[in-house]
């Protein structure tokens, strides 16, 4: 899983991975290896959402110094 992915499309898998772990019809290995794919994405939307702060943050500085 790369960090290419968009946020939204993350987010998405994302949900679909907690609906499949909340209805409780996986096995243990299956729901051990959606928690662990959905931990990578949670780090993915958490870096981007960073990412896009810091973008904000910066774009909003460089309007207030012009």
């Amino acid at each position: 899983m790369s960090d290419e992915i968009k946020y939204e499309d993350a987010v998405k898998e994302l949900d679909e991975i907690v609906s499949k772990l909340e209805n409780g019809t996986v096995s243990l290995d299956e729901s051990i290896k959606l928690f662990e794919k959905g931990t990578k994405l949670a780090g993915i939307c958490s870096d981007k959402l960073k990412k896009a702060e810091q973008k904000i943050t910066m774009l909003t500085k460089e309007n207030n110094n012009d």
